[in-house]
């Protein structure tokens, strides 16, 4: 039997609440029925209406008319002066999981500019890639945006026709899988104007398979306006709620159910009361320094020192915590560095620095490496700071993976000259080194590099296991039975030959490699198979999340508790965004997880079968895993380790297929066009990328690689055409730098212009404005890595080297 709406409304939860908008549901604020649309269009062209669906008729008058963009023009007249109304104008009141529609007007994109609240639309593939904006609401437009269609230039394109139907299927999967993941524990509430309407059945059966192929997990409740109870009691019979109501009764109803008080902003002193878009996104370090929170346990087999481990005096202090406390303290560094491999204990150590820096009375935080990095809320935070006179430091762990955003906070900074916001980053050499940085992080920065453990290092580490009994129960008998001496000769050579990763490692009597593997062989088979590839799917550079297991696996949305039960202690489960329904998943440690990758996919076959599989499950409508497909391209552990640049193009080409508007992708796959030597590809995705995006820093580089190698590689061509070819490349060089001044890449390839402008003409010209170029990026940003492409380049041109210029820059 249906329910009322009251009902319908008591039983809301917006956090969990994903709404669809159908075919009718903006009726009550103007908008037109499909019905309507089908006649004004059938008028406008003097078509016969006959019985056509909107798809049919849409496409008959295209091909007709034989335009477009006259369909398009005149599909959209019934949707001008459309204003929202009436309970619509509630929408933005309330957190949704997330809002999908099948209708093309902007009646919720004005509703939210109107309450001045968050929404980010997604209308076309193109628009996965927009920033995310923190607490904002998103809207998937499964039928694309009265505003944008190919016909007007855009990328994205009306859904009216047969054909547009079938150009967009994969965008729309897209969306329908986005939908599977946020219906799991969730509510879905369906809006629309009459069972009849053929359109609502579609979404409503489509939402059905969905949520059947997810172990039913979810719940399903239709809203319609028009009573129909016959047809009701079919839906309910499949498990599918019906109420019958107006969307002004629903958001009436669910005012009623809400608190009659709102939040409103309120200073309390807290450097965060403006920007609370960064508290989900932030640990504070006052707060998690706790010993009551510390797991010996768990550190000692290899999960990273909390702060509370910390407080609780489960770690001993690394030189290097101690030496970037005293610099931060100094007020001389700014932007301390911490780099080093995986495994040496670098995060340990920079938490570590932490806690002495707030307990000097600075105000500390460290951003959540899984969130995007917003530098514009930080910088606010930087000037809160200046006003109050205090200062407070920010701790960014693989800082790589916001490198862009880290920049232009500490431009920002700089150019400020607000120095009460301190920023410690943590890297690899291999992703920091070579990529272009701020020149403040040169000039108010430094770099602590760590390795293995230092001597003095081995010392406090057998202070901690011999003076704290909590490890004592953990170590192995063949170890704790040594004199302290013995002890130490035993630890300096496993130090030696060892990467730290843990104290479990380094107290072990056997290689770490086997303790892992002897791990993984006693699970049961389905566990191992779960095991491997959440291992090599982190190892690769993905964040793991909940909903994208279920993709990889196959696994029912139900059995994910019992998998985590059976792995406990090898990997966790953490929250990230719990409205979006997104839970991480990681293992102890990235040396673990790399062995357990380095050992079940150890040939290129099943590495490449890896990757095709991790490409077919990602779903760029997450943040998290658009960023995941940036670092496959980017880390030494993604697309780097095939060989083959041929199998990694096909790899490239299919991550650009579901997410165009990545630019990553996109440098790669002409970098490795450009390194096999197909020239014409490299200037066809050069071509495309400036249609698509505009000229960037890497698209420019490329380009100019691109010119010098049609100069010097083209077969067949005269001399004078060799040298009319270099002297277009020189003209480009020479106006990328000014415009992308400082930027050690472009002026690398800057130098190499000048190079072959000197073989093939005798002349120095060229080569001597990149060396002044060059010389004034050296003095203004101070980065060695310009130093050392001035030192390469100088060699090359008296003939002394063959290597590339600068293999390294990224």
């Amino acid at each position: 039997m249906p329910q009322s709406v009251k009902e319908l409304a008591s039983e809301i939860i917006p956090s969990r609440t994903i709404l669809l908008f159908g075919s009718g549901a903006s009726i009550p604020s103007g908008a037109p029925s499909v019905e309507d649309l089908c006649m004004h269009l059938a008028k406008s062209f003097k078509q016969e209406r006959g019985d056509y669906n909107l798809a049919e008729l849409t496409g008959i008058i295209e091909q007709k008319s034989r335009s477009r963009r006259q369909m398009i023009d005149r599909l959209r007249e019934p949707f001008n002066n459309l204003r929202p109304t009436g309970g619509l104008l509630n929408l933005p009141l309330f957190s949704w999981r997330s809002i999908f529609t099948t209708n093309y007007e902007t009646l919720i994109e004005d509703t939210y500019g109107r309450a001045k609240r968050p929404l980010i639309s997604y209308s076309s593939n193109f628009d996965f890639s927009k920033e995310e904006v923190a607490d904002a609401t998103k809207l998937f437009k499964l039928h694309g945006t009265i505003d944008e269609d190919v016909s007007l230039g855009h990328q994205s394109r009306m859904i009216v026709t047969e054909h547009d139907y079938e150009l967009t299927n994969d965008y729309r999967e897209l969306l329908y899988d986005r939908l599977k993941a946020d219906l799991a524990g969730g509510h879905l509430v369906i809006i629309g104007h009459s069972l009849a309407d053929p359109d609502i059945r579609e979404v409503v059966n489509r939402a059905a398979k969905i949520n059947a192929a997810s172990s039913g997990v979810g719940k399903i409740t239709l809203l319609l306006y028009t009573r129909d109870e016959a047809r009701a009691s079919l839906f309910e019979a499949r498990g599918i709620g019906v109420a019958f109501g107006g969307i002004d009764d629903f958001f009436s109803a669910l005012a009623d159910e809400q608190p009659s008080h709102h939040l409103v902003y309120e200073e309390t002193g807290d450097f965060f009361d403006s920007v609370s878009g960064l508290r989900p996104l932030t640990i504070d370090v006052a707060h998690a320094h706790n010993a009551a929170d510390a797991n010996a346990s768990a550190m000692f087999n290899g999960w990273a020192a909390g702060y509370g481990d910390i407080a609780a005096l489960l770690t001993f202090e690394r030189n290097c915590s101690a030496l970037l406390s005293e610099d931060v303290l100094s007020r001389d560094i700014d932007f301390p560095v911490i780099l080093g491999p995986s495994g040496v204990g670098k995060t340990t150590a920079a938490r570590q620095a932490m806690v002495r820096l707030h307990s000097n009375g600075m105000h500390s935080w460290e951003h959540k490496v899984d969130h995007p990095f917003r530098n514009d809320l930080w910088a606010t935070v930087a000037e809160k700071l200046r006003d109050a006179q205090a200062h407070g430091v920010l701790l960014i762990d693989d800082a790589h993976l916001h490198l862009r955003e880290i920049t232009i906070l500490v431009d920002t900074l700089a150019a400020a000259q607000n120095r009460h916001l301190k920023l410690v980053c943590v890297s690899s050499k291999n992703h920091w080194s070579g990529r272009v940085k701020s020149p403040a992080f040169f000039k108010q920065g430094r770099e602590y590099e760590m390795s293995r453990l230092e001597a003095a290092e081995i010392e406090k580490l057998l202070n901690l296991v011999e003076q704290n009994p909590t490890f004592r129960p953990l170590l192995e008998d063949d170890f704790s039975g040594f004199s302290r001496t013995e002890r130490r000769r035993r630890l300096v050579d496993r130090c030696e030959s060892e990467t730290f990763v843990c104290l479990k490692n380094i107290f072990a009597s056997d290689s770490f490699d086997d303790i892992i593997l002897r791990e993984f062989a006693a699970l049961s088979e389905p566990l191992q198979d779960i095991y491997k590839i959440v291992a090599a799917t982190e190892h690769a550079g993905v964040r793991v999340h909940r909903q994208m297991v279920i993709r990889l696996l196959g696994l029912g949305a139900d059995k994910i508790g019992a998998v985590l039960e059976n792995l406990e202690g090898i990997i966790s489960e953490y929250s990230i965004d719990e409205r979006e329904n997104v839970y991480g998943w990681r293992g102890r440690h990235p040396v673990i997880v790399g062995i357990i990758s380095h050992y079940k996919y150890n040939d290129v076959d099943s590495t490449v079968g890896l990757f095709d599989q991790i490409i077919d499950a990602i779903s760029p409508t997450y943040e998290i895993e658009r960023r995941s497909l940036r670092e496959i391209c980017n880390l030494e552990t993604g697309l780097a380790r095939i060989p083959d640049k041929r199998v990694q193009n096909r790899l490239l080409r299919k991550i650009i297929s579901i997410a165009p508007a990545e630019r990553v992708p996109r440098h790669r796959l002409i970098r490795n066009l450009l390194d096999l030597e197909d020239l014409e590809g490299a200037e066809t995705e050069i071509k495309i990328f400036k249609s698509d995006f505009g000229r960037d820093a890497p698209a420019t580089r490329y380009e100019i690689d691109l010119m010098v190698a049609k100069a010097v590689r083209t077969i067949g061509i005269m001399h004078e055409d060799r040298v009319a070819r270099i002297n277009d490349a020189a003209q480009h060089a020479a106006s990328a730098a000014d415009q992308y001044a400082n930027n050690k890449s472009i002026l690398a390839s800057y130098s190499r212009v000048g190079i072959e402008y000197y073989r093939l003409t005798g002349r120095h010209e060229v080569f001597d404005a990149a060396m002044i170029a060059l010389k004034a990026a050296e003095s203004a940003v101070g980065d060695p890595d310009i130093t050392s492409i001035i030192r390469l380049a100088e060699r090359r041109i008296q003939g002394d080297v063959i290597e590339p210029l600068n293999p390294n820059a990224k």
